[in-house]
């Protein structure tokens, strides 16, 4: 059957895409395979390296698939970037994942796996590949008619029909949901085990309940101009080493860059425009419709002729309204659009409606289901000789179309022109007439049309188009190199290339942080070579050619390299010194507060010219000031005053506070903890599938050098 053809096809996608892999043949023998040098690994996984030969052929092995059933040569970077980061998730699984599963006793039987494709409630896996991916509906065949769900039957006669060619993909996804049921098994023994105390939730409970409202006086730094303080390199060392967790950092650089833009010139336009107009006196001698079409697909770069009739309006403005009045045969002036010179012809034009108001009836049907098709086929037929009897269209679009939008109202399209519904289904309404009941079959399925209105009839014309994009040609590109190459000459070091980008009037641009594994920056497709060349570069190397890419020239600049852990104090001193003055004023206004000979809360405010301000409500897990923002500082000494006692000053985020708990409201009292555990439990349970993961990948060292080579 050829469904069972095109499931066949699919899965083999399915299975590629998302690593589904056997690979036994690239993990069963590391020690044997192993290179001489780790530079020549694709990293290591719990101690395990993995050969840069067994994960090329892995992502060659599923690129092949993709290949064959796109029926395409080459793959482009974006989905080889996709296999290759599914294939190395494959590997963390099967070197990092797998024993953690195992060493617990975890295991699932071929019982298991077959209940999940066959038993009542199949895997939700299972029910995607059976998925018709267009629609996000079940394929007829394994669709079970009463229920809607998958039919088990026909997914067993499927499984049992495989040639033998065939039965190796079909393997590789029952070991998709084995994994997954493992992993599975594995969170849950986790989530299982996880326990709340009743004092535990008895504190959470109080946590969450019991609330302060405060006053509060705040003195911000930035009422002391920068000029009042002054910090020394010791100032700095000290906030420094005070604060080093704020300065941990991974593996990342700074990379500036400028970009010479490939633009064409005067003298690339008026070459275009020459080779338009000699096009255009050969077209204007063609005077049948089979050399135009061909002349059309030979100069297009659009290769295509288009035979659409378009009514006023629907050109592009620039011959909409010449177009209309011109006889055919016409070849109009040239024009510029969207960086194109284009040229039209009028090869056709008639009197007909430029709109239409229909609705219709739709049957979905798969692409290659012949039996489906004819099902539908019968079943749209049948629907016409009701309507043509009752005339019910709206009622029976309602609850028989499966066009979901159109069929709630009764199947209404509405009024729309030339180009919004696909061809059948536009010849059918605009070579008809109003009354008309046409059936065609589209790539959506059978629809069954009512043509309800027709706009006048209205000059509809036939406009051919050649274009051709207006490119850089050969000495615009060299001038260009050029320039970037007198870039490179002049201004080769750190301490002159912003000299250079000020000179030559560029646009110096910053990729920061930029990692080894990144695949984007700014303004440049596809810039891994860029970013491989950095990473094999030291602080301060300029490159010494230009990049080359489709449409600009760049030249970098690895301007810093920062390596994982603490940054060094040079490389955040602007950081440090900004932090260091708000330490030291904040000792100032200390200082200040603490001279005052009062200890009354207003005169303390009223004293220093600042304000009482209020806040009502706060948690021990309260971390920001309404109208102030982010203040960690203050809510730990706040939980600790009693009602009516003032606090010491206390060096916040924006400024010095000086608070006062107005009223203390308890946590209600109870006995009762259940739902406290019960929330508690559920929070504990939603971080488990992140923070496991993240646990097994930490504790497997996972060493990533693909970077290095893609």
């Amino acid at each position: 059957m050829a469904i069972i053809s095109s499931i066949r096809k699919r899965g083999a996608l399915i299975a590629a895409v998302i690593g589904i892999a056997l690979l036994a043949f690239v993990l069963g023998d590391f020690q044997g395979q192993l290179f001489s040098s780790h530079e020549q690994n694709a990293g290591e996984i719990d101690g395990h390296p993995i050969p840069m030969i067994a994960f090329d052929n892995e992502v060659q092995r599923i690129a092949d698939v993709q290949k064959e059933r796109r029926q395409e040569a080459a793959l482009d970077e974006e989905t080889l970037s996709k296999i290759r980061d599914n294939v190395w998730e494959k590997f963390i699984s099967e070197l990092a994942f797998k024993p953690q599963f195992h060493n617990a006793g975890i295991a699932v039987s071929d019982g298991e796996v077959k209940e999940l494709i066959l038993g009542n409630d199949p895997d939700p896996l299972v029910v995607q590949y059976f998925t018709d991916q267009k629609n996000n509906q079940i394929i007829p065949y394994f669709r079970d008619e009463m229920t809607g769900k998958l039919k088990a039957q026909s997914v067993k006669t499927y499984v049992d029909s495989l040639p033998p060619q065939e039965k190796p993909r079909w393997t590789e996804f029952e070991n998709l949901l084995r994994d997954s049921r493992e992993q599975n098994k594995y969170f849950t023994l986790i989530k299982k085990g996880l326990y709340v105390t009743t004092e535990q939730a008895k504190q959470d409970y109080i946590n969450l309940n019991h609330t302060v409202n405060f006053s509060y006086v705040l003195k911000p730094y930035s009422s002391l101009a920068d000029s009042l303080v002054e910090v020394d390199e010791q100032d700095m060392l000290k906030y420094y080493n005070e604060n080093q967790y704020k300065y941990k950092q991974e593996t990342s650089q700074k990379l500036e860059y400028v970009i010479f833009d490939i633009k064409p010139t005067e003298l690339d336009f008026a070459e275009t425009k020459n080779a338009i107009d000699k096009l255009a006196e050969e077209w204007k001698q063609i005077k049948n419709f089979q050399e135009d079409s061909f002349l059309v697909v030979r100069e297009s770069e659009g290769r295509w002729f288009d035979t659409t009739f378009y009514g006023k309006g629907l050109l592009s403005p620039q011959i909409d309204s010449i177009a209309h009045l011109s006889e055919k045969g016409t070849v109009l002036p040239p024009f510029i659009e969207n960086n194109m010179y284009k040229l039209c012809k009028i090869i056709d034009w008639k009197m007909a409606p430029d709109s239409v108001k229909a609705r219709h009836i739709l049957i979905k049907v798969s692409a290659g289901d012949t039996v489906a098709k004819i099902k539908a086929k019968i079943r749209i037929d049948s629907i016409q000789n009701v309507i043509r009897k009752s005339r019910n269209f709206d009622i029976l679009a309602k609850n028989l179309s499966e066009d979901e939008g159109s069929g709630e109202k009764g199947g209404d399209l509405g009024w729309f022109t030339v180009g919004k519904m696909v061809p059948e289904f536009q010849y059918a309404c605009f070579n008809g007439k109003k009354g008309d009941m046409p059936v065609v079959f589209s790539q959506f399925g059978y629809h069954l049309i009512e043509i309800l209105e027709q706009s006048a009839p209205a000059r509809q014309t036939v406009v051919a188009t050649i274009d051709r994009t207006i490119e850089a040609g050969s000495k615009t590109r060299q001038d260009v190199y050029n320039n970037a190459v007198d870039f490179i000459t002049k201004y080769h070091s750190s301490e002159t290339f912003d000299k250079g980008v000020e000179e030559m009037h560029l646009i110096k641009r910053l990729a920061d942080p930029l990692k080894e594994s990144d695949k984007t920056i700014a303004g440049i497709d596809n810039p891994r070579e860029i970013i491989r060349w950095a990473y094999n570069s030291e602080t301060g190397t300029i490159s010494t050619e230009p990049f080359s890419f489709s449409d600009k020239y760049v030249v970098a600049h690895v301007a810093e390299i920062r390596e994982e852990g603490i940054a060094p104090l040079e490389q955040k001193k602007e950081e440090v010194t900004i932090g260091a003055k708000k330490a030291k004023k904040a000792e100032k206004i200390i200082e200040e507060m603490n001279k005052l000979k009062t200890k009354k809360f207003e005169d303390i405010a009223s004293k220093q010219n600042l304000q009482v301000s209020t806040a009502e409500g706060a948690t021990f897990s309260s971390y920001t000031l309404p109208n102030v923002g982010r203040e960690m500082n203050i809510y730990g000494p706040l939980f600790s005053l009693k009602q009516g006692v003032v606090s010491k000053p206390i060096a916040g985020e924006s400024g010095v506070y000086v608070l006062r708990v107005d009223k203390i409201i308890e946590a209600p009292a109870t006995t009762d903890y259940a739902n406290a555990k019960t929330q508690a439990k559920n929070n504990f349970t939603y971080r488990v599938d992140g923070e496991v993961t993240e646990a097994i990948k930490k504790k497997a060292e996972i060493k990533d050098n693909r970077a290095k080579f893609f």
